[in-house]
């Protein structure tokens, strides 16, 4: 995908949900559930992102908030695993949502520097 200055691939590897151990504070009638991304940068510049900006999903009930995961499998880094991914590197992280009990998944978006121009939605 063409992102500005700088060609990424970029594959959504599973969707977590819903995903348990968190420590993440969760509203009441809500669970947590995870997208885990594999971000490669093909050629250009360096992509400097954020992946609760860049990662979104839809469904049934809207659109979930993105949600801090204090501990377990996708546990939100210090420093944004979007940050500073050079020509040639690959980085892989996870990025949690707050999602209405019940509601069903109905695609993953990946928008480059947080832009719907140039979106990818996976179904």
């Amino acid at each position: 995908m063409n992102a500005g200055t700088s060609t990424l691939s970029v594959a959504i590897t599973k969707v977590l949900a819903p995903l348990t151990g968190t420590g993440a504070a969760l509203v009441p009638g809500t669970h947590a559930v995870g997208v885990q991304l594999t971000i490669h940068n093909d050629a250009g510049a360096t992509y400097d992102s954020t992946a609760s900006g860049d990662v979104s999903l839809v469904t049934s009930a809207g659109a979930p908030s993105p949600l801090f995961i204090k501990q377990g499998l996708c546990q939100t880094p210090l420093t944004d695993f979007e940050s500073l991914i050079g020509a040639g590197e690959t980085h892989t992280g996870c990025v949690g949502f707050s999602v209405r009990r019940g509601a069903r998944i109905v695609s993953v978006r990946f928008s480059p520097h947080s832009r719907a121009p140039g979106s990818v939605t996976w179904r």
